[in-house]
């Protein structure tokens, strides 16, 4: 079922028969694809794959993070994540610096050359977060980012 059918049932009286366990899911994974896909379509001057532009996103976001969390985050293996950073490292956006307490770890942070990338990749955000908001008011906006933000506290994951 395609996401304009599942909105036109919840805009009928099927609201009431459609059970969320067997949307919510799907809407959140539908809602990310049709992101990503956005995101995708609008910065292709970026020159980076979606993986490394989400890399460079949670380098950003949590600078001095270890390879490993952001492997976690990027939910891919260690060793994928390395050869990602190498990437990232080769063209000059990220720089490694060894873990002062743990001799093993490193630390990743966006370089200098990174930061405009970093910058683009957020006026891109915004405009699809406005295209995705459109016709919702200030507050109801508000309130479905603290209601997804809720649901990723009870799911025990962090929400920003």
């Amino acid at each position: 079922m395609h996401i304009m059918s599942i909105g036109k049932q919840l805009r009928g009286s099927a609201a009431t028969r459609l059970r969320p366990e067997r949307s919510l899911g799907y809407l959140l994974a539908d809602a990310v694809r049709l992101m990503r896909r956005e995101f995708r379509a609008r910065s292709t001057g970026l020159k980076l794959t979606p993986a490394l532009a989400r890399l460079l996103f949670h380098v950003h976001r949590e600078p001095g993070s270890h390879q490993t969390l952001l492997a976690a985050r990027l939910e891919v293996t260690p060793v994928t994540l390395g050869r990602m950073v190498d990437r990232l490292v080769a063209r000059g956006y990220v720089r490694r610096v060894p873990d002062t307490v743990d001799r093993r770890a490193f630390r990743v942070y966006v370089d200098r050359p990174g930061e405009p990338l970093v910058g683009r990749m957020e006026e891109v955000g915004v405009q699809i977060t406005t295209s995705a908001m459109r016709g919702f008011a200030e507050r109801e906006q508000a309130e479905l980012v603290r209601q997804l933000a809720r649901i990723c506290e009870n799911l025990g994951g962090a929400s920003t």
